[in-house]
C-alpha cells in the first residue's frame, strides 16, 4: 500500500510539476491614483437594459431605476451606448446619428438625462457615452445642407467627382464610375452617387452613414462643440466609435488586393491601407485629449475626464493612441485581444499571447485595459460555454488596469439571438425588462432561472462570483501589484498578483476537459506551503477558506475541467458548512479516524 501511494505521488509530480518559469512579469511602474486607473467600465446597451415606460424598448429612466444594481456589483463607471436622435435603421441601430445634440425620444428627454446624472452623482458613479465622429445619418440636417452645398456645410462630408465626371454631366444616361476601388465594410462600393449634387459621397459603413471630412476645420470644431455640449450636461467622458476610420488618404489611391483576389468584391479581400489608421488619426487622439483636459481646467472640475477609443487595429498602432512623452492621447485605447480569441485547443496560448502583446508594448505609465465582450461580438457564454464565464471573470478582473464589462456578463447571459438581447432581471414577465407583451428583441426563454434576482440569492452564482472579484479589485495588491503569468499546459493558466507587504492572489484556471492536479510550488517560486481559497467557481468544489497545499504532500490543488479558483496567502475564514475539496478531505479523515477507533474498540472488547 505504501509503495502504491509513493508511486501515485511520483506520477502526479511527473505529470503536473515540471518546473515552469513565469511567462509574463509586469511590474506596475508606480501607483496611479486617477479615479479611472483601475475602474470597471460597464457597458450599458440602452435599448436592452431596462424599459421604464412599457414600450418594449430600454431607456434612460430604466437605467436610473437600476443604478443600485451597479453599486451592489462594485461598478464605478457606466458607458452608455448611443442615445442620440437617429432613424434607428436596423442596419446599425443608433450609430447613424441624425442630431448630435438631441436625445432620441425612444430613450427619453434631456430631463431624463439630468435625473440620471444626478442619481449617479449621489452614488459616486461616472457616466461615459458614445461619440460617433466618423459619420452621421444621411437624414442629418448637415448632410442635407451639404447636398445643397449650403454655406459651411458644403464640404462637411467626403465628396468626389466620378471617374467619368465630364461624360456623366454631358449625358445623363451614362452610369457614374466611383473615383476608386474602395469598398464598404458592409459590402459593395464605399461610394454612393448623389443625383442632386452630382457627386459621389464616401461611406465606410452603410450608404445611410456618410463620412465626415475630418480635414475640414469646421468639422473638427463641430465635433469639439458636441463634446463640450454633453460634458456640460454631466458626462465625464466618451467612448469614441470607429476611431481608425476617421481619415482616408487624400489622394484616393486604389487599395491593393490580397494575393489571388484581383477581382475582389468583399471587404476582407483587400488591404485597407488607405482608409484605416491614417497618420491624422493619431493627431485626433492628441487633439481631443488636449481639449478634454483643457475643459476640465476651464470648468474647475474636481475629477479628470476620460477618453476611450474603439478600433480593431494592430497592437503597435493602438499603442500610438496613448500618445507620447510630449502629448497624451486616449486614456483607454480599447484592447480587443481577448475579444478575438477563438475556441480551440490553443485557447490558453491565445489568452497568454493577448496579455503578453498588450503589456510588452504598453508605453511607460500607460494603463492597460481588457475587453472580452461587447455589442458587436458573441458573449463568452455563447462562444466558449457557460462554465467558462467565471474563469474569464477571474482572469479579467485580476489583471492590472481597467476592466470593460458588457451588460449581462455577470450573470453569464447567453444570447438567444445575439448579444443585444434584453437584460434578464427576474422571473417575472419578459424577465422584468418590460411589462409590454413583446420586447424589441425576444427575451431568452431561460430567464425564469437565469436572472439577476435568482443569482443574487445563490452564494455560488456567477453574479456573486463577479461581485467578489470586483471587491478584490479594491485591494492594494490588485490596484498596484505586480503581475506574473504562467502558461503551464494547454489546459492550465495561472495569474499571480503580488505587492510588497501585502497579500498575494493567485488565479488558477483549467480550460481542459479533465481534472488536473497542480503542484503550485513547482510552478511559482517563493510560495508558502499552504494557501487559502478566496473564491472558487461553483463547479470547482472549492469554497472560501478551504486550504490548498502547494507541495506534493497534503492536499494539493485538484481542479475540475472548466473551473477556476482564486487563492491567497492571507487567512480566509472557512465557510460553514464547507463544501470545498479540502473540506471534504478533512471530513473524510475524521470519518476514517472515527471508524478506526470503532473497529479497534470492537476488536478488543
Amino acid at each position: 500500500m505504501k509503495t502504491f501511494s509513493v508511486c501515485c505521488l511520483l506520477m502526479i509530480a511527473y505529470y503536473t510539476c515540471a518546473t515552469v518559469n513565469a511567462d509574463v512579469y509586469f511590474r506596475d511602474p508606480k501607483p496611479n491614483n486617477e479615479w479611472w486607473s483601475s475602474t470597471i467600465l460597464y457597458q450599458v446597451y440602452p435599448r436592452s437594459f431596462k424599459d421604464s415606460n412599457n414600450d418594449g424598448i430600454g431607456d434612460l429612466k430604466g437605467i436610473t431605476q437600476k443604478l443600485d444594481h451597479f453599486v451592489d456589483l462594485g461598478i464605478e463607471t457606466l458607458w452608455v451606448g448611443p442615445f442620440f436622435k437617429s432613424p434607428m435603421y436596423d442596419i446599425d441601430m443608433g450609430y447613424d446619428v441624425e442630431d448630435f445634440y438631441m436625445i432620441d425620444p425612444i430613450f427619453g428627454t434631456m430631463d431624463d438625462l439630468e435625473e440620471l446624472v444626478f442619481e449617479m452623482n449621489k452614488r459616486n458613479l461616472k457616466l461615459i457615452i458614445d461619440l460617433i465622429p466618423n459619420h452621421s445619418s444621411s437624414k442629418c440636417e448637415w448632410f442635407e445642407k451639404s447636398i445643397k452645398q449650403e454655406g459651411k456645410y458644403k464640404d462637411y462630408y467626403v465628396w468626389r467627382n466620378a471617374s467619368n465626371q465630364d461624360e456623366v454631366l454631358s449625358n445623363s444616361s451614362i452610369t457614374p464610375i466611383p473615383p476608386n476601388n474602395w469598398l464598404s465594410l458592409f459590402g459593395g462600393p464605399s461610394w454612393t452617387w448623389n443625383k442632386q449634387r452630382k457627386q459621389f459621397y464616401y461611406h465606410e459603413f452603410r450608404k445611410q452613414q456618410p463620412d465626415f471630412d475630418m480635414r475640414n476645420p469646421e468639422v473638427k470644431q463641430q465635433i469639439l462643440d458636441v463634446m463640450e455640449f454633453w460634458m456640460d450636461r454631466g458626462v465625464t467622458g466618451f467612448r469614441i466609435d470607429a476611431f481608425k476610420y476617421l481619415y482616408e488618404n487624400i489622394s484616393l489611391p486604389d487599395e491593393p488586393f490580397k494575393p489571388g483576389r484581383s477581382n475582389a468584391s468583399e471587404y476582407t479581400e483587400m488591404y485597407h491601407i488607405y482608409t484605416t489608421d491614417q497618420p491624422e488619426v493619431i493627431d485626433s487622439a492628441l487633439e481631443w485629449r488636449a481639449f478634454m483636459d483643457d475643459y476640465t481646467k476651464r470648468k474647475n472640475k474636481t475629477i479628470s475626464s476620460l477618453m476611450s477609443t474603439e478600433s480593431y487595429s494592430p497592437v503597435n498602432v493602438l499603442m500610438q493612441y496613448y500618445g507620447n512623452f510630449m502629448n497624451s492621447g486616449a486614456h483607454i485605447p480599447f484592447n480587443m485581444g481577448l475579444v478575438i480569441i477563438k475556441k480551440d485547443d490553443h485557447i490558453v496560448e491565445s489568452i497568454d499571447t493577448a496579455i503578453k502583446d498588450w503589456l510588452y508594448n504598453l508605453p511607460e505609465n500607460a494603463v492597460p485595459n481588457w475587453v472580452m465582450e461587447n455589442h458587436d461580438n458573441p458573449r463568452a457564454s455563447t462562444k466558449f460555454g457557460a462554465l467558462t464565464v467565471p474563469m474569464f471573470t477571474a482572469l479579467k478582473l485580476a489583471l492590472p488596469g481597467i476592466d470593460v464589462t458588457y451588460f449581462g456578463g455577470p450573470i453569464a447571459g447567453r444570447a438567444r439571438d445575439y448579444q443585444r438581447c434584453p437584460m434578464q432581471w427576474d422571473n417575472s414577465i419578459n424577465a422584468g425588462f418590460t411589462e409590454e407583451k413583446k420586447s424589441w428583441l425576444p427575451v431568452n426563454p431561460n430567464y425564469y432561472k437565469l436572472n439577476v434576482e435568482t443569482q443574487k440569492k445563490n452564494p455560488t452564482s456567477n453574479y456573486n462570483f463577479y461581485k467578489k472579484m470586483s471587491q478584490l479589485r479594491k485591494t492594494g495588491t490588485l490596484k498596484n501589484g505586480d503581475l506574473q503569468t504562467y502558461n503551464i499546459t494547454k489546459s492550465i493558466y495561472i495569474l499571480k498578483r503580488s505587492l510588497l507587504e501585502h497579500e498575494s492572489y493567485i488565479v488558477v484556471t483549467n480550460f481542459g476537459s479533465e481534472t488536473e492536479t497542480i503542484i503550485l510550488s513547482n510552478v511559482i517560486r517563493d510560495i508558502k506551503d499552504e494557501l487559502f481559497v478566496y473564491l472558487g467557481s461553483e463547479n470547482s468544489e472549492y469554497s472560501p477558506g478551504n486550504k490548498v497545499s502547494t507541495i506534493s504532500t497534503g492536499y494539493p490543488l485538484q481542479l475540475r475541467p472548466q473551473s477556476v479558483v482564486v487563492l491567497t496567502d492571507k487567512y480566509i475564514e472557512p465557510e460553514s458548512p464547507s463544501n470545498g475539496a479540502s473540506g471534504c478531505i478533512e471530513l473524510s479523515s475524521k470519518c476514517i479516524s472515527f471508524i478506526c477507533v470503532f473497529v479497534l474498540s470492537r476488536w478488543f472488547l
